[in-house]
């Protein structure tokens, strides 16, 4: 495949990404009317593994592992199984989910906004070498947008606990750092399906989560059919495919680049939910900032 071809189609997962992601915020949101954020944690991640698992079995996809353009890296050992697990599914959701819960989610945003930052010095420091201007430039115009969008969502939004919110975030930022670079250096030979290289990691680490919710369970918490057929939806039809794309773009595009797009999903996620009538429409400020992430993406794209 030639360079443009490539790019071409680098961009066109790239958006798919992004849209996918949103998507996923706006299903979420609903899902959660129903039921408890340790079900809808479980339950989403859940149908996502049975959906990894399906394709890993596919008989079309077991046997496209043994083409001759196909380079497979080589099975995890338990401990960097356990390491992808636990930072990338386990950690992440739970205190992503802490943060909201006790400092609200303007917070947990605006924190979390910080990893393209965080990810973009954590590449340089094994590379013992500065990552170029235009890198660092479109970076930081890029999160400084997102941070200009989140900024008017904080009045009047912050919850009971906002150290102790703050810190969670921190700590969910940092572990889907370590785990976006982590999986792009164990997985940088592989060329091959994406599913069996990610499915034992969210099986893992769907484990802790299962517990959370089965304990959610016994201690009276309900769940209807409407609510496990969203979740269903919403782990198989939205998930499996973000999931998929995300760690292509991983190893094809590289960590930062891949962090960096998730700055494009809150304005995407405000914008249609004032559409659909869910919320306001962004404020001047929040369409300024928007603009400035856009920019700063264009800027890292086009000199990927």
């Amino acid at each position: 495949m030639n360079d443009r071809s490539s790019r071409a189609r680098l961009l066109a997962e790239s958006a798919a990404l992004i849209v996918l992601l949103a998507s996923t915020w706006l299903i979420v949101g609903a899902s959660l009317q129903g039921a408890s954020v340790a079900v809808v944690s479980a339950g989403r991640t859940g149908f996502a593994v049975l959906g990894l698992a399906a394709l890993t079995w596919w008989p079309a996809s077991r046997a496209s592992t043994t083409s001759e353009d196909v380079t497979v890296a080589p099975a995890y050992r338990w401990w960097q199984l356990l390491l992808l697990a636990l930072t990338g599914v386990t950690a992440y959701t739970v205190l992503s989910t802490m943060a909201i819960h006790l400092a609200g989610p303007a917070l947990p945003t605006l924190v979390l906004a910080l990893t393209p930052a965080v990810v973009l010095a954590a590449e340089s420091v094994p590379a013992r070498a500065r990552p170029p201007a235009i890198a660092i430039a479109g970076t930081g115009l890029a999160v400084a947008g997102a941070i200009l969008y989140v900024i008017p969502r904080l009045a009047g939004s912050l919850g009971r606990d906002v150290a102790l919110g703050a810190l969670s975030a921190a700590g969910a930022m940092l572990s889907m750092a370590f785990y976006t670079i982590y999986f792009a250096t164990v997985n940088r030979h592989h060329r091959g399906a994406m599913a069996p290289r990610i499915m034992p990691v969210f099986a893992v680490g769907a484990i802790p989560l299962v517990v959370w919710a089965g304990t959610d369970v016994a201690g009276g918490a309900t769940v209807g059919w409407p609510v496990i057929g969203m979740l269903a939806f919403l782990g198989i039809v939205i998930y499996v495919p973000a999931y998929l794309l995300q760690h292509r773009i991983l190893l094809s595009g590289g960590p930062s680049y891949a962090a960096l797009l998730g700055l494009a999903v809150p304005p995407l996620v405000g914008v249609s939910s004032a559409l659909l009538h869910l919320s306001l429409f962004p404020t001047p400020l929040q369409i300024a900032g928007t603009a400035v992430t856009l920019l700063g993406m264009v800027l890292v794209i086009r000199r990927r």
